[in-house]
């Protein structure tokens, strides 16, 4: 072997066993000189690494979030450490059950779910000045304090059968979502980056409602306290919480220069089957926005049509599920009109109608045991929902320089669900007010303080609820 293979073989090992995790400084066998240590408070990205594959230049990325926080809710029931957000106080069972009057608990994602993830990307070829990339994505979420996977699923059929109204052993909070126990149930996508050409990639990718609720909920899209983080229905799903993410779906997203100093992104997907199987139903959603430095709008419009909710079987640790199509638009802007301030607002519309299969039949849902699958709405029939929302952000590193880290987030979100046309329920309101304080210690970690009170009003809630629910917490997160 001689010495420039030897040397060649050497770099190729170190590279690919250091991956950009290495504490301690190693030598370049071609140079000699000695490369720095990876600086885990102060890098960008810490655990990212830079690496040649034959002769295709390649990054990989292990990244992060541990998010902990310690929350008091004054009715709810227990806490669940299988859901993503270990409390609900957004959700209507908040306030179902007059025996329980105040929780306390350690919860996981106070602002987001706690995960771990891997990223990166493959250089393939050049043509007409695109470089194409291989781009890939795997993310799981967790929750740190007990160790176990997201798993909305288990919760309900833990619940399944379990009253309710009454403290019996095993009642806990429990909802529908996207994310029910598997791996990379958050991301899982691989695909083409073809530079000025745009991206196609396909798996489980997130609803382009979910994208802009991430970016332009004044509150961050908090995951226990803003209803667009607590709740997949009206924060990604389009009404249904299991179409957050959207499996087996192909996306091509892209984005353009545009007048003023903006860009102009497009994005569209399709998915193939529902959010059970690939055999039955399909989704389709379209989203085009505008940003530069002052102001940003984005709107985004989608369809599904025979996709399931999930809730808790007829029996002992079961689930159930009903079946709909459904029809959602969301229109967000922001306007930054100091570079401290930064105001939002937006309008969500979803209608949940009778599903296009009447017949659908399911044994099974995310591994568990399934009752039943029924279908509450005749044809014709339909349901109007919106959601309404306004807020603002502070940044007071800008006045006040002896604050740098500082923000202070306060949003208002009105949740309107008008009764089905055929009057099989009633109707109802929920106004939320959330405030999140957080501040940014270095690069690695921020601690924060959040808030958020919902008042249930309206036919729905008129007998047997608790009309207001309040949650405050405390939290550090780190991200890497």
């Amino acid at each position: 072997m001689n010495f420039k293979l030897r040397s060649l073989v050497a770099a190729t090992l170190v590279g690919s066993f250091s991956m950009g995790f290495g504490a301690v400084a190693m030598a370049d066998t071609t140079t000699d000189t000695v490369k720095p240590a990876m600086d885990f408070m102060n890098d960008d990205a810490p655990f990212k690494s830079n690496f040649m594959l034959g002769e295709h230049q390649a990054d990989i990325q292990i990244y992060g979030i541990i998010d902990v926080a310690g929350a008091s809710t004054n009715h709810s029931l227990p806490a669940n450490g299988a859901l993503p957000n270990n409390l609900y106080p957004y959700s209507k069972q908040a306030s179902t059950n007059p025996n329980v009057k105040s929780q306390s608990a350690w919860i996981n994602g106070g602002l987001q779910d706690s995960r771990i993830g891997l990223k990166g990307s493959i250089g393939l070829f050049e043509a007409n000045e695109n470089k194409f990339k291989l781009i890939y994505q795997i993310e799981s979420g967790f929750n740190p304090i007990t160790g176990e996977l997201n798993n909305a699923a288990k919760t309900l059929a833990d619940n399944a059968k379990l009253s309710t109204t009454v403290i019996t052993p095993g009642v806990s909070v429990n909802a529908n979502s996207s994310l029910n126990g598997y791996m990379f149930a958050r991301q899982a996508w691989a695909g083409i980056d073809g530079g000025k050409l745009g991206k196609v990639s396909y798996g489980i990718q997130y609803n382009p409602i979910y994208e802009i609720t991430a970016s332009y909920d004044p509150t961050g899209k908090a995951d226990s306290f803003s209803p667009f983080g607590e709740s997949g229905t009206v924060g990604g799903g389009g009404g249904i919480s299991e179409n957050s993410r959207m499996k087996n779906s192909i996306k091509y997203a892209n984005s353009f220069a545009a007048p003023m100093d903006g860009k102009i992104n497009i994005a569209g997907m399709y998915q193939i089957g529902n959010n059970i199987d690939t055999k039955n139903g399909y989704g389709a959603t379209g989203q085009v926005g505008y940003e530069n430095s002052l102001v940003g709008v984005q709107m985004a419009y989608d369809k599904f049509t025979d996709t399931v909710k999930t809730g808790t079987g007829g029996l002992i640790n079961t689930l159930a599920g009903t079946v709909y199509n459904t029809d959602a638009f969301f229109l967000a802007g922001k306007v930054m009109p100091t570079k401290s301030l930064t105001v939002y607002g937006g309008w969500e519309w979803y209608q949940v109608q009778a599903p296009t299969d009447r017949n659908l039949a399911y044994s099974s849902i995310d591994g568990i045991s399934a009752t039943g699958i029924t279908v509450p709405y005749a044809a014709g029939v339909t349901q109007d929902n919106n959601v309404y929302y306004i807020g603002a952000k502070f940044d007071f590193a800008e006045n006040m320089p002896a604050l740098t880290g500082l923000t202070a987030a306060l949003g208002y979100y009105e949740t309107k669900n008008d009764a089905p046309t055929d009057a099989s329920a009633k109707a109802g309101k929920i106004d939320t007010t959330t405030l999140v304080v957080d501040y940014k210690i270095n690069k690695r970690f921020d601690t924060y303080f959040a808030y958020t009170n919902n008042h249930f009003s309206g036919n729905a809630y008129a007998t047997g609820f608790y009309n207001n629910v309040d949650m405050a917490g405390v939290g550090v997160r780190m991200k890497f």
